[in-house]
């Protein structure tokens, strides 16, 4: 999410963190649960004209019996690194694209067995002159505005041959891509510009047959409604891993959309949530709760203000929706729950909300990046004693188990490829705007976090969160009240 300058001021008598460290000479270590180990810090090359790192968005695969962690960037490109052994992790080829966003997604298409390809998002900036520029022309694709800047939109890049990126296809798009989500079939691409109401007064998802990389083809716009605040565009889409079903956190609302058939989706339901300032992510939970009923939840995290900044620790957190069966047409609140790192972020213009977050469900955990808050694992297992209204059966929502918070962090995105089932042990991969990528070690059988963060029920919450500004609008960054 790019960040937004909306946000108003809060004054706070408190002393600062450590100054965070010069660019290019990041800090080796930090405040840390017991079972979280710093590993290692994977700076980037700048270029393209770009005086940061600015890490965003990570995703993995597995290539010739190796793995891969493909992390974006602004401008500096996709960095391709290899994490066979986290330990002694490389960048071993950057795939060089001069965009702004950078998100990431990895797919396969059953047509071209054996190929691996991924979607990279340019959103508002494109040098129209970096390698990904002059491949895509060479195609025959039309890249370059009037104005001689590069357009806009996602750029398909073949990445069978890890070591030597390719650019093999663009999709054109006028707002250009905040993110690009792929189908699960591989064949259609969903487009969220995430633009704000003022420059969007008819918000819709963009659906693009990529089947042909020679021709991809708008084959629909779905509309959606629009809601008070800052937009209703979406941010960001996540499929059900059938294809069945994609979920949006459209800036003022959350949207479930059936995509059974992926070339003609239609909405499910829509809603806003006063509590929520920015919708930026909202992915599916799906869990079997004590009488063997499956119950399927939606995790919805608020960026507040865009990220815009604010000295408050912490900010935006996540918001759980149930949407069993028949209540995806009316999804219910059933609780919220955030980090409990109680006041200053670290410097004035810092921001300690949540963003890019990951839920590995057999496992039930989630790893979730809070910018200057760092990087944070969740244990998922307390929802499935969850029940709607202000009463909670059993269990306890949902509670942080390990975190890792560097002086100088700005963690965008935190993931992991796998969890050890036995052990309960991973890598996790920070893609940090000011760091590059940070890699740490979560130990299962090590010492719990000993701050769990705070659980709300759907009443506490809206309670809790009702002086905070409306979704889009200036405000004070608000804390949460800890306290039991």
């Amino acid at each position: 999410m790019r960040r937004l300058a909306v946000l108003g001021s809060l004054v706070l008598a408190v002393l600062a963190l450590s100054a965070p460290a010069a660019f290019g000479q990041a800090a080796t270590s930090g405040e840390h649960s017991d079972n979280m180990e710093f590993v290692k810090n994977l700076p980037y090359e700048l270029r393209n004209g770009a005086t940061e790192i600015t890490g965003t968005d990570i995703e993995f695969t597995r290539i010739g019996g190796r793995q891969y962690a493909l992390a974006g960037s602004y401008k500096n490109g996709m960095q391709i690194v290899d994490i066979t052994n986290p330990r002694n992790s490389q960048i071993v080829a950057v795939y060089d694209c001069g965009v702004t966003q950078g998100d990431v997604q990895v797919f396969r298409q059953a047509s071209k067995p054996g190929r691996v390809f991924v979607s990279y998002a340019s959103d508002t900036f494109g040098d129209g002159t970096s390698t990904c520029y002059q491949e895509a022309a060479a195609l025959g694709f039309d890249v370059l505005k009037p104005t001689g800047q590069g357009r806009n939109g996602s750029f398909i890049a073949e990445i069978t041959d890890p070591l030597h990126p390719k650019t093999v296809s663009f999709v054109d798009v006028t707002q250009g891509t905040h993110n690009g989500t792929i189908h699960p079939s591989g064949n259609y691409l969903y487009n969220s510009n995430s633009d704000l109401i003022v420059n969007s007064p008819t918000p819709a998802i963009e659906v693009f047959d990529i089947s042909n990389f020679a021709a991809p083809v708008k084959v629909k716009e779905l509309p959606l409604p629009t809601f008070p605040g800052l937009g209703t565009e979406s941010h960001d889409i996540t499929f059900k891993s059938d294809g069945t079903r994609a979920y949006s956190a459209a800036l003022s609302q959350g949207v479930v959309i059936n995509t059974e058939n992926p070339a003609d989706p239609s909405i499910i339901s829509t809603w806003p949530d006063p509590a929520i300032n920015v919708w930026h992510q909202m992915d599916p939970y799906t869990t079997t709760d004590a009488s063997g009923r499956e119950r399927t939840f939606l995790l919805a995290e608020d960026e507040v203000a865009g990220a815009a900044g604010g000295p408050v620790c912490p900010s935006g957190g996540f918001h759980v929706y149930d949407v069993t069966g028949e209540l995806e047409k009316n999804p219910q609140k059933v609780g919220y729950w955030n980090i409990d790192d109680v006041g200053f972020s670290g410097e004035a213009t810092g921001t300690c909300t949540a963003h890019v977050f990951r839920i590995h469900q057999r496992e039930q955990v989630m790893t979730a990046a809070f910018y200057n808050g760092g990087v944070r694992v969740v244990d998922l297992s307390g929802l499935t004693g969850i029940s709607l209204g202000s009463t909670q059966v059993a269990g306890e929502g949902m509670k942080e188990i390990g975190y890792y918070r560097m002086p100088d962090a700005d963690t965008w995105s935190a993931k992991t490829p796998q969890i050890d089932r036995k052990t309960g042990d991973f890598y996790l991969f920070g893609n940090d705007i000011r760091r590059g990528l940070d890699i740490y070690h979560y130990s299962g059988a090590g010492k719990k976090s000993k701050n769990p963060g705070k659980w709300m029920n759907a009443e506490e919450a809206r309670v809790a969160l009702a002086d905070r500004p409306a979704p889009g609008t200036a405000g004070t960054t608000y804390v949460c009240l800890l306290d039991d």
